[in-house]
């Protein structure tokens, strides 16, 4: 099991000390830093078990949504300067964050693209009398032959524009050292608040982006940040990446049995090896039940629609979670823009 740990703050340093006052203002902060923490704690549970599966990654980048829009709630009920350092350093991250999306949005129209020869297959194979016309099978197993070993193998390359496969993992990086520096000094309570939000958005940030990254890779390296335990979640953030890293090492470890990004793209792969080889047994003049096959040859073609449909389903949830991640990420920043703008007008 490979986890690249980033180290947390120095023992002599809290970021997240807590004021004697437990009545007045600093009660309420108090209050508000709970709700935070326990809206967290609640959607956390809806991650467990983890998976190496779009459902999953799904669930997690909407969970990271939920986050960021709560993060910004909590701000906004705050009396903190446009300037405020923390909410700098977050400006500057989420700008990480677009690329980000941008990234796994173009990962995932490449894989899409990749099963469109699928779907033609299939449009073969389930036209009036198509199954008894060896001319369409041979099409549909031609079609096929290009898919398997293929529909979730696209590799992440380097791009003439955007980010390629190096940059987006150093990025991820890049999100995760920034938890290490944090800013310093005296300061009040609120502002107080505002850094210890900002750091909690920053780590799942990384924990979610982690694992996006690693699956999109192949890759049994987990980029991650441990939450320190001031966090009532912490427990169920470390749990879910040490649990996600197992699973990233079981899954790619053994690079002679070569596995897809995710599990969904196995049984895509799956049913195009049954389905290719009965194509093989009909086209050579053999029957299906002369090879005592367990499924029908109509039968193999459904179970592959079938498989196909929920990995477009789960393409499908991701690519719109990201894109909803993407549109509240910028929608923040416009407004913490917008707001920093009026306040350099008022100086």
């Amino acid at each position: 099991m490979y986890l690249t740990e980033i180290s947390n703050f120095p023992s002599s340093f809290s970021l997240f000390k807590k004021t004697k006052a437990k009545t007045g203002a600093d009660g309420g902060f108090d209050f508000i830093s709970r709700s935070f923490d326990e809206s967290l704690l609640r959607r956390l549970k809806t991650l467990d078990p983890p998976a190496i599966s779009l459902s999953w990654l799904s669930k997690a980048v909407d969970f990271l949504s939920f986050v960021h829009s709560e993060a910004k709630t909590l701000v906004s009920r705050l009396e903190v300067a446009s300037f405020d350092e923390s909410l700098a350093l977050y400006l500057e991250d989420s700008a990480k964050v677009l690329d980000l999306c941008n990234f796994i949005s173009s990962e995932i129209e490449r894989i899409r693209h990749r099963r469109l020869s699928i779907g033609f297959a299939i449009h073969l194979l389930t036209t009036s009398e198509s199954g008894r016309n060896l001319e369409k099978l041979r099409r549909a197993r031609d079609l096929l032959s290009g898919s398997v070993n293929g529909v979730g193998y696209p590799e992440v390359k380097k791009r003439r524009f955007g980010i390629g496969s190096d940059g987006i993992k150093d990025l991820v990086k890049e999100l995760a050292l920034r938890l290490e520096r944090p800013p310093r000094g005296k300061i009040s309570s609120a502002n107080r608040l505002v850094r210890r939000t900002i750091y909690a958005v920053g780590l799942v940030t990384v924990f979610v982006a982690g694992a996006v990254v690693a699956a999109l890779h192949r890759s049994t390296e987990l980029i991650s940040v441990r939450a320190p335990s001031d966090f009532s979640w912490a427990d169920s953030v470390n749990g879910l990446e040490a649990a996600i890293s197992t699973e990233l090492s079981r899954r790619f470890a053994d690079k002679n049995e070569k596995k897809a990004h995710f599990s969904e793209l196995d049984d895509v792969e799956r049913q195009l090896k049954e389905l290719s080889d009965v194509i093989d047994d009909v086209t050579g003049g053999e029957s299906v039940e002369n090879k005592n096959k367990e499924e029908s040859f109509d039968g193999v073609v459904k179970k592959l629609e079938r498989v196909t449909e929920v990995l477009i389903e789960g393409l499908d949830g991701l690519s719109n979670g990201v894109n909803g991640l993407f549109n509240t990420v910028l929608s923040h920043r416009n407004g913490m823009l917008g707001k920093w703008r009026v306040d350099i007008e008022k100086k």
